[in-house]
This record gives C-alpha cells, sequence and structure tokens, in this order.
C-alpha cells in the first residue's frame, strides 16, 4: 500500500514536472513568436550607423566647427586600452567571453532583485544585462524598464551573439554606450572629461569612465563627482577581485583625486562665420546632416584665418581706443570692509568668480571683477580665480567718452576710471614681466563692427571670413547679410564704364561746385568733397586716386546714369537698388551691397577682366570617405576660349545681396549629391570664368587703383613694401560705412567697419582710418611669400604723353609731358611742333553744369 502510494506520488510528481517543462517550453515558444517580429534583425548591428557629427575643416586640415548633439570618435578594439577593457568586463561581463548573450548564473543570482524592484519600487531595477543586453538597449530600445523590454533584450542579445563575434560586439559597445555631456563611446568621453584620448589616462581615469555608463546623466564626475568615485572605486574593486590589477595600482588608483572637466573639442582654427555658412549651405540637401558622419573640406586657409581675426579685432579695438571709455559693463555690490578680512575676503573672490560666469569672453578680451583700487594700481579677480594687476599707464587711454567726437581728459589716477565692484574687460600687453608674469591693460568690447572676406581672384576660393567682431555676441553674418552703401569704394566701376563709353584716365572733369534744383527738395541740393576743397580741372587719374566726389558726379553725368547702370552688372552687382543719379557715383543714396559683392567685383579687376563665383565649400564626403560632392566653380583661364556670361548655368551666377551663392550651392550640391550617391562623385573639371569686361580696361583700371596706394587715399598701404597692390578707400556721406577694397598677388580682400544701427563712425573716420590698417594688418600675412603679379600690357593699349594739367596729348620731348595709357581707339592725337598748347586756365574741362 505504501509501496504503491509512493509509485502515484512519484508519478504525480514526474507528470507535473513534465507538464511544467512543457508549460514553460510552450511560454518561451509563445513568448519567442510574439517577441521575434517586434525585435530588429541582428544583421542590422553589423552595419550599425554611429550617430556621428558634422565636422568642417579648412584646405589645411584644420577643425574650424562640429555640429551635432552626440559627440562620438569611433575607435577600433586595438586602439583601446587593455586596463579599459578589463573595467568594463570585470564591472559589467565578467564571463562575456562565456556566455550566449544571457548569463544565466547572473539572470538566477538577480532574479530576486528584480522582483524586490518590481514590488517594492513599482519598477524593474537594473537586473542582470550583459553587455550584448546592454548593447541591444542602446540602440534598438528605449530606457523604460519593464518585462517585455528586458525579454526582447534577451532575445535580441542571442540574435546579436550569432551573427557578430565577441570582439565586434565589444567594440561597437565601447563606441556606442552613453557617457554623459554628450559624450558617446569611450574616445569622446576621454577627450571630454580629460581632453586626450584613452590611450593617454591611467588607471584611475579609466576606471571612473567605465563606471559611467550605468549612470550617465547623474553618475558622471561632473554632474555627481561623489556618486562617481563610489562607483569608480567598484570599478578598482572588481578589478582587482578578478586579478587585473594589482593592489598596488588599485590602492594608488582609488586615492586618486577626481581630475576630470569638461574639454570642449578644440577647434583649431575658429572661423564660425564661415562654418555657419557651410552649415546653412548643407542642411537642406542632407536630412542627416548632424547624426550623418559627413566631413566638409572647406576653402579657408588656416593661417590667414587666424590673421584675418586678430586683425579685425584688433583694428576694431584701435577704434575704440580713440573714442574713449563708456565706462564699467555692470557694478557688483562688494563691501569694501569685507575685502580688508582675510576670511572673509575669500567668500567675497568666490562670489566675484561666480559672478563672471555670466560673462562670456568678448573676442579676445577677458571679464574682471575689481577687488580694490589704490593710489597706483588696482587688483582685479578674472573667472579662473587668479588675480591681476593693473596700473596707472595701463588705464591712461581711457578718457571719457562723451559723444563719437569728443573725449574727456586723460585721467590722472586709477580711481578716476575704476571703482570696486566694476565689471570690465582687461587684455594682455604680449609683455611678460619681469617675474614671467604677463601684463594685462584696460579694454573694453567694442561697440563698432567689421567685417573681412578674402578670396583667390583667379578662382573663388574664400581664404578668410569674419563677418562681425565676435560671433558669439552677435552672429549676424555682415559679409553675407550686411547690404550697406559701399561709398567712394564704387568709383572705380563709374570710371571703368566711362572708360568703355569713351572716356579716357587724362580726360579732365572740372572738380567744382553743383547745384541742383529738385522741386521735390525744400532746399537745392550742393554735394561737396569730402576736405570741402575745390581744385579746377582735374584728370580722371588724379580724381580717382584722391577719390574727388564732384569728379565723379560730373563723370556719371557726362555719361549718363543707364550706360553705367548697365556695365556694372558685369562686375556681379544687383542693381536694383541702385540709384539713378548723382548719388551713384559715390555709392550713395539707396545704394547696398554687401562686402562679399564687393570682393566680387574687385576680382574682376584683380584676375584682368573675369567674373568668379565666391565659394567655401571644396568637397563633402560621406563617413566613409566617399567623396559626395566638389566643387566646379568656373575658374580663370585665360588659355582658354572665352565664355560668355549667358553660357553659364543658371545655378552659377550670384545670388544678389546676403548670402552670395547660397541657393547656386545649395543646388549645386543637391544635384550631386543625388547623382553619386553612395558611390564616390565623378571629378569635374571647372568651366572657364566668363570675360566680363575688356582685357584693356581691365588692365587701365588696375594700373588707376595702383596710383591709390602709391599716391593717394590708400598711401598707408605703401608699408607693405610691394609694387603690385591696388584698392580704394570708401566712405558714405554721413561716415556710416568705411571700407577698403584691393587686392595684390593673386589675393582681392575687402574690409568694412560701421556700426550696426548705422550711427556715424565721427568727424575724423574715414575708409583710410580703420578699414585700411585692418587689410594692412591681414595681407601682410596673406601675401607673404607670394611673388609680385602685375599683367602685362595687352594689344589696343598705347601709351602716350600728355600735359600733367590739361591732359592733352603733347610733343614726346615735352619737358611737361607724362605718360598715360590709352584704349588705341581713343588715344588723342599728339600736337604739330609749331602747335602751342594752352595753359591750365584755358582749358575747356568737361563740366555740364
Amino acid at each position: 500500500m505504501t509501496a504503491s502510494k509512493t509509485r502515484r506520488s512519484l508519478g504525480a510528481i514526474i507528470w507535473l514536472g513534465c507538464a511544467a517543462v512543457c508549460g514553460a517550453v510552450l511560454t518561451l515558444a509563445g513568448v519567442f513568436l510574439y517577441l521575434d517580429p517586434l525585435t530588429p534583425q541582428a544583421e542590422t548591428y553589423r552595419n550599425v550607423q554611429l550617430e556621428t557629427p558634422l565636422r568642417i575643416y579648412t584646405r589645411d586640415g584644420d577643425l574650424l566647427a562640429e555640429f551635432g548633439e552626440r559627440r562620438l570618435i569611433p575607435v577600433t578594439l586595438d586602439q583601446v586600452p587593455q586596463a579599459f577593457i578589463d573595467a568594463l568586463l570585470d564591472t559589467e561581463d565578467k564571463r562575456f567571453y562565456e556566455h550566449s548573450g544571457i548569463d544565466f548564473i547572473s539572470l538566477t543570482n538577480d532574479t530576486l532583485g528584480l522582483v524586490r524592484s518590481l514590488l517594492v519600487e513599482g519598477s524593474l531595477g537594473p537586473g542582470a544585462s550583459t553587455i550584448t543586453m546592454q548593447l541591444a538597449r542602446n540602440v534598438s530600445f528605449g530606457l523604460e524598464r519593464t518585462f517585455i523590454r528586458k525579454f526582447k533584450e534577451m532575445l535580441l542579445a542571442l540574435k546579436i551573439e550569432r551573427e557578430l563575434s565577441k570582439d565586434e560586439i565589444l567594440e561597437l559597445y565601447i563606441n556606442i554606450v552613453p557617457f554623459g555631456k554628450r559624450a558617446y563611446g569611450a574616445e569622446a568621453a576621454a577627450r571630454t572629461y580629460y581632453g586626450k584620448p584613452l590611450m593617454e589616462l591611467d588607471l584611475a581615469q579609466l576606471a571612473m569612465l567605465a563606471g559611467i555608463p550605468q549612470a550617465p546623466s547623474s553618475g558622471n564626475p561632473i554632474n555627481g563627482p561623489e556618486r562617481a568615485q563610489r562607483r569608480r572605486n567598484v570599478v578598482l574593486s572588481r578589478m582587482y577581485e578578478q586579478g587585473s590589477i594589482s593592489h598596488a595600482a588599485f590602492r594608488e588608483a582609488t586615492e586618486a583625486p577626481i581630475t576630470a572637466r569638461i574639454y570642449e573639442r578644440a577647434v583649431e582654427t575658429p572661423a564660425p562665420h564661415a562654418a555657419e555658412w557651410v552649415r546653412r549651405q548643407l542642411i537642406y540637401t542632407y536630412p542627416d546632416l548632424y547624426t550623418g558622419g559627413y566631413e566638409v573640406s572647406t576653402t579657408i586657409d588656416s593661417k590667414l584665418q587666424d590673421a584675418a581675426t586678430n586683425a579685425v579685432r584688433r583694428g576694431l579695438q584701435d577704434f575704440d581706443v580713440r573714442h574713449g571709455y563708456r565706462g564699467a559693463e555692470a557694478q557688483l555690490e562688494l563691501p569694501m570692509e569685507a575685502l580688508e578680512d582675510g576670511d572673509n575676503a575669500k567668500d567675497i573672490v568666490a562670489a566675484a568668480v561666480d559672478a563672471l560666469r555670466g560673462y562670456q569672453p568678448a573676442g579676445d578680451l577677458e571679464a574682471a571683477v575689481v577687488l580694490h583700487v589704490g593710489e597706483d594700481e588696482a587688483r582685479l579677480v578674472i573667472g579662473d580665480g587668479s588675480f591681476v594687476t593693473l596700473n596707472l599707464d595701463s588705464v591712461k587711454w581711457a578718457r571719457p567718452f562723451l559723444d563719437i567726437d569728443r573725449r574727456g581728459p586723460e585721467p590722472t589716477s586709477i580711481a578716476a576710471v575704476l571703482q570696486v565692484g566694476d565689471v570690465v574687460r582687461i587684455a594682455p600687453n604680449g609683455e611678460a614681466t619681469e617675474e614671467g608674469e604677463v601684463s594685462w591693460r584696460l579694454s573694453q568690447a567694442p561697440d563698432i563692427e567689421g567685417a573681412l572676406v578674402s578670396v583667390e581672384p583667379d578662382t573663388g576660393r574664400v581664404l578668410a571670413l569674419v563677418g562681425s567682431y565676435d560671433f558669439y555676441r552677435n552672429q549676424f553674418n555682415h559679409v553675407l547679410q550686411a547690404a550697406r552703401q559701399p561709398g567712394s569704394g564704387f568709383k572705380p566701376f563709374v570710371y571703368a564704364a566711362a572708360l568703355a563709353n569713351g572716356v579716357t584716365p587724362a580726360s579732365v572733369y572740372m572738380d567744382a561746385p553743383l547745384v541742383f534744383n529738385d522741386e521735390n527738395l525744400e532746399t537745392e541740393y550742393r554735394p561737396d568733397n569730402n576736405d570741402n576743397r575745390y581744385n579746377g580741372p582735374t584728370r580722371l587719374r588724379e580724381a580717382l586716386y584722391r577719390s574727388i566726389n564732384l569728379v565723379s558726379m560730373r563723370v556719371l553725368l557726362d555719361v549718363e546714369a543707364g550706360p553705367v547702370i548697365n556695365y556694372v552688372t558685369n562686375f556681379g552687382f544687383d542693381p536694383s537698388t541702385f540709384p539713378r543719379n548723382t548719388q551713384l557715383a559715390i555709392g550713395g543714396g539707396t545704394m547696398a551691397v554687401t562686402p562679399m559683392e564687393m570682393v566680387t567685383a574687385y576680382s574682376v579687376f584683380a584676375n584682368g577682366g573675369f567674373l568668379i563665383t565666391p565659394h567655401v565649400i571644396e568637397t563633402v564626403r560621406d563617413r566613409d570617405g566617399v567623396k559626395l560632392y566638389e566643387s566646379t566653380r568656373p575658374v580663370v583661364c585665360r588659355e582658354c576660349e572665352l565664355v560668355a556670361p549667358e553660357e553659364l548655368p543658371a545655378d552659377e551666377g550670384l545670388t544678389p545681396q546676403g548670402d552670395t551663392d547660397l541657393v547656386a550651392d545649395q543646388q549645386d550640391i543637391a544635384d550631386l549629391s543625388d547623382e553619386h550617391t553612395p558611390e564616390e562623385a565623378a571629378p569635374e573639371t571647372p568651366a572657364p570664368a566668363p570675360r566680363v569686361i575688356d582685357a584693356r580696361i581691365a588692365y587701365l583700371m588696375d594700373n588707376m587703383l595702383k596710383d591709390v596706394i602709391k599716391r593717394g587715399t590708400g598711401r598707408k598701404a605703401l608699408a607693405l613694401k610691394r609694387g603690385d597692390l591696388a584698392g580704394k578707400t570708401g566712405t558714405t556721406n554721413d561716415a556710416a560705412d568705411t571700407w577698403f577694397n584691393g587686392y595684390g598677388a593673386d589675393v582681392a580682400t575687402t574690409v568694412w567697419v560701421g556700426f550696426s544701427n548705422y550711427e556715424p563712425l565721427g568727424r575724423r573716420e574715414f575708409g583710410s582710418t580703420t578699414p585700411l590698417p585692418i587689410w594692412i594688418d591681414y595681407m601682410q600675412q596673406a601675401l607673404k611669400g607670394r611673388p609680385e603679379r602685375n599683367f602685362p600690357q595687352p594689344d589696343g593699349i598705347v601709351t602716350l604723353k600728355v600735359n600733367a594739367e590739361t591732359g592733352e596729348a603733347v610733343l614726346p620731348g615735352d619737358p611737361q609731358g607724362i605718360f598715360e595709357y590709352f584704349l588705341s581707339e581713343h588715344a588723342p592725337h599728339p600736337p604739330s611742333a609749331n602747335q602751342q598748347l594752352r595753359p591750365r586756365d584755358e582749358v575747356k574741362a568737361v563740366d555740364l553744369f
């Protein structure tokens, strides 16, 4: 009986066991059939596309900018220190190379923990996730904690293990796991927290990184330093227990302080305006621009970009010094008596440093708070907590600003300029004291704005672009977006139109008052010259290099506005805003052009008469290095058959005002990308740039513009000691815009300076005062090592002697004669040997009024 009961009980147990096994199998099969369609295919993990930011480089390989939320720098497994691999495996998955995606030992041990998390906390805890399961979660699933997601992870982990090798899984995990602070992957984390590659980190730093993935946001060493340090020590303890490190190494690493801080990726050549221009051209062509790993090579030259940035900043700061000190940016309430108390002083200094966090650097100027003002010097603190001393000499320039044309007296004491609590800007002098410390001087962030753009006139490649004093203060790109009056910088185009219509460099026009009666005006319009002086009969060449307004107006009246406007379109200008009155002659009235348009137009003189299209993007490549786009902008080819402007494709033209060639570039890039993705883009030979003006007129204008440098308003540029420099200053009537446009060798550069609100710069400010020194400062670097370039005299140009005062041809031996160039069809006839020249006061100058 007892034996019979025992057999029945055993049978029941076996039956129940079999039923349980069958039930489990059926349950697992049901779960598999339900979840399998909901999980990705493991094959996709072999081609995981890492979210890599857009990176923009100079032509010589320096990083210009990086765009994208995720900072990711892929590495191969052999580029990862073994200590980091040990830290990960010993902490996250010590049986990684033994299991098949699920560690059933850890799963069993942690089951109770999972259930407790569900019952007590109402959600799942971290559970026994292997590295493969974590990889599945990071790539394919969200971060919500549910049983369903956990089962999906397990199922997908099994699939991944069948598709990828262990090393491939580990490498992908190391590259994709989040480490906080927008860093994804261990290499990006190393550079984010320690500013150096993963291979250069010590054991304590590697263990710190290995502990972050458990809680990337709250457990990184910046947001949660104490938690991060505890986690680091847990990692080190696991490494010691597994025999990966010695006791001595364990002890040294656990005692190491936290050395992490945020290191933004070093931009080797800052050019934010140029980088933003690139971004805007690409954004509509590549929807995954910020995550697709694209690399853009630009035309920017790193050395010239740095030179341009420094030149603009120095020039605008010099302007600011000339016009006086506007006072402190802000005033902090700092109790003076507390500063004398050693203990309380520390709190005051800490409060000052904390307040400085709200003041971003302005260009190369540092924000500082004044802590003490004595008789001969003042003590200040800057954002990193270090102290700076200013003496009287370093603030003597700070005469009070009264208005744009007036300053107060020179300060005789520090207290006349600085007060305790002042938030001011300081700049290094670049000179070290006897103790080796850098000396400082008081400065201020300029209110004035400026822009510089430099191109190769034969190719249109943009070599340097500075859109404002400080991009982070004002992201408005004055090179592309600021349409301003060009002032006298427009005169060369009026004169070129005149030469094309029969006027010669020796033509004489009257420099005398003009009076216009207009029934729409309450009073007569009486234009004048900048110096309010009149020179009488004046040759065209002299009028240009002396920038005489009234002669330019008479030239326009002689040729008429219609032919001039038609002619200047050859230089790429959009004439829709151009006035059809005498303001056209001096670049005033309703005229509005950008610095990019001006440098494009001056490039026509610089290259001998061809119209180029400025561009900044050279190539675009995908994450695999496949070329998606390569610029095929027209280039000057003097030996090629000339291409007429109307033969160019529509998208090769200039976009009038604003973003020059932005629309064209977007279309070109889109077209080329569609044709050559994903294969390598086929190289194309750039088309020859169209000739838009007669080579002879280009030669004459080049020669006349060189006189602006040699004997006119651009004489300061003689400091560069070159014979191939040419250009023109530009100042509007109200001095709201000042320019210098010029070129030398194979570099054309335009500089603009003015206030964003169109306020006048002052009575003593001209194109030669601030823009020209900036141009010289930049061109000194840009022309270094470049040979002089002077075009040979083209056929159809003749050289004759003319009277320097009358402009009339003279006999070859006449001592009063000077040589002048003429178009052969417009050359004057020399007088016969017995013909007498008229004295200057009898010359009949072209004078329509």
